[in-house]
């Protein structure tokens, strides 16, 4: 149920007149529990109304990488045959790499195309975790100007391959970065201006911040509302929209120049879900039968996200900026 609201003001532009309210509830461990949101009516950001004073129970251990990587993927003879794959995955050059990218891409590094990232590129990965899913290979393949930051991990981290992970926060970094990225940890700040205020400090003369994100202007919220599994309640604080994402960049000195639209199947296999009353992490049922299913599913979704996204209606996007 939603209803027009003045009260609280948006977080983003200060609106307070119009603003729709909504109550969504934590389903991927399927508490249950509600919590109450509001979209602005000005900037279209949706948000919650108020930050849980403990969030720790809404991030159990399984949840988050705390812990350092062991990073096995990468030893032995296999390791070998994943360092190709993920070198032609970000530079993308050559024939070869083409052909690696048909069979095995990897989605995470197409971010890159037209950056002229090279391994001397300083890249700054915010809200990293424990870098396993983007850092840690970079460092793999030779990238040698890599931090990553996040205040939750466990403690620093210096890995073999000269990755570095600390434990703070973004106002905490220094120096100059060709590349700041923020992938799916942006939504999960209290503080989206102050943040890229401290972008805005840290990025060289030429740099770019890029930001990959769910966002509400998509047909996924406007179609599933509360139960769109990117909401994410109380995890998720700030579904962005375009413009408000826009916003954020004018005032801090920043220009958002792209936006890439890169959804996958999940807005609908996680809403699904949901509109079925069911936790994300519920036991898939078994068989053959039901396997199969699943996969044709899936290959459905694929499309119509594929469609989603070349009309700029995706559920998830990479959000491009520089210094203006």
């Amino acid at each position: 149920m939603k209803e027009t609201i003045q009260d609280p003001p948006c977080r983003v532009c200060g609106n307070r007149e119009g603003n729709v309210a909504c109550v969504a509830r934590e389903m991927m461990y399927g508490l249950r529990e509600t919590f109450d949101y509001f979209q602005c009516a000005d900037c279209g950001c949706l948000q919650i109304a108020d930050f849980p004073s403990d969030m720790s129970r809404y991030y159990p251990g399984e949840y988050y990488s705390f812990q350092a990587y062991d990073g096995k993927k990468f030893r032995g003879w296999k390791g070998g045959w994943k360092r190709a794959q993920y070198r032609a995955a970000v530079f993308r050059s050559g024939l070869v790499d083409r052909l690696w990218n048909l069979v095995l891409d990897v989605p995470d590094y197409r971010i890159f195309q037209g950056l002229g990232v090279t391994p001397h590129s300083r890249i700054l990965d915010v809200g990293c975790g424990n870098g396993r899913s983007f850092l840690y290979p970079l460092a793999e393949i030779g990238f040698d100007r890599l931090l990553g930051c996040d205040p939750f991990v466990a403690g620093d981290m210096v890995y073999g391959n000269g990755l570095h992970i600390r434990k703070a926060s973004v106002a905490a970094v220094e120096g100059e970065w060709d590349i700041v990225t923020y992938h799916h940890s942006y939504e999960h700040v209290p503080d989206p201006a102050e943040q890229l205020a401290h972008v805005a400090r840290l990025l060289a003369p030429g740099g770019v911040c890029i930001i990959r994100i769910p966002t509400a202007s998509s047909f996924a919220w406007e179609h599933y509302g509360v139960n769109w599994a990117q909401l994410d309640a109380p995890r998720h604080f700030f579904l962005h929209s375009r413009e408000s994402m826009r916003r954020l960049a004018v005032a801090a000195g920043l220009e958002l120049y792209a936006i890439v639209d890169d959804s996958r199947h999940f807005q609908f296999s996680g809403s699904e879900k949901y509109l079925a009353d069911t936790a994300l992490v519920a036991p898939r049922q078994k068989g053959i039968l039901r396997f199969l299913q699943r996969k044709w599913r899936k290959r459905g979704y694929e499309r119509r996200a594929k469609a989603l996204n070349r009309e700029g209606r995706g559920d998830q996007a990479a959000f491009f900026m520089r210094k203006v």
